[in-house]
């Protein structure tokens, strides 16, 4: 029964009471505790690594010793674990679709942008600032320079995929993408490409060194 206010009083109508079965609570289950606090463990994982390498320096030589040869850039247990980390995600793709996402010209174009003009800029601008700062003992932090200006080129993959899967995003978009930077990647890290990207950017670095 409800009561409704009119001019001159009040006047009373009646109104179906809805039962309980009626109202449907749509309510997505929340992640596992792993996914959860994924960026915690990551950070957690990152700060055991650098604690173990400096308590214990033999770590490192153990870890170079999983390579596949010794000239070999790629550790076996890693990459492993990539695998198994990105493979769930993959399998979610509807490859026959990725047609329609690379004729989709402005997504591509903007994640171009962002990937491979804005973050390798912005990357390169804060490795020159940096090392302008604090350049250490006769040019000693060069390597980090060069190192920050390399994260600038590396798009990340692995993570892509497991954060949009999370996020439960586009997957057959992301694919895509990470597919592109890859090619990318590939492109300006082998050894024809960083040589060709080193020509480019050496005049120019020794042109900011000189200011």
């Amino acid at each position: 029964m409800l009561l409704k206010k009119e001019k001159g009083g009040f006047s009373v109508s009646l109104c179906q009471q809805r039962k309980p079965d009626d109202l449907i609570i749509n309510m997505k289950p929340r992640l596992k505790i792993l996914d959860r606090y994924l960026t915690l463990w990551i950070f957690l994982a990152m700060f055991i690594g650098v604690i173990s390498g400096y308590l214990f320096p033999g770590i490192a030589t153990f870890w170079e010793s999983l390579k596949a040869t010794p000239d070999s850039t790629t550790n076996i247990p890693i990459a492993i674990g990539l695998i198994l980390m990105m493979y769930p995600p993959l399998a979610k793709v509807k490859y026959e679709e990725l047609g329609g996402v690379f004729r989709n010209i402005k997504i591509l174009g903007l994640s171009l942008i962002q990937n491979w003009i804005i973050g390798p800029v912005l990357m390169f601008a804060l490795a020159i600032i940096f090392f302008k700062l604090f350049p250490g003992k006769d040019n000693a932090n060069l390597p980090y320079m060069y190192g920050i200006i390399m994260i600038g080129l590396a798009r990340c993959i692995a993570m892509v995929i497991v954060w949009n899967d999370l996020a439960e995003g586009d997957c057959e978009y992301c694919a895509a993408i990470v597919g592109m930077n890859s090619l990318f990647i590939y492109m300006f890290t082998n050894t024809g490409g960083s040589e060709w990207f080193r020509k480019i950017a050496k005049p120019f670095i020794t042109g900011l060194f000189a200011w």
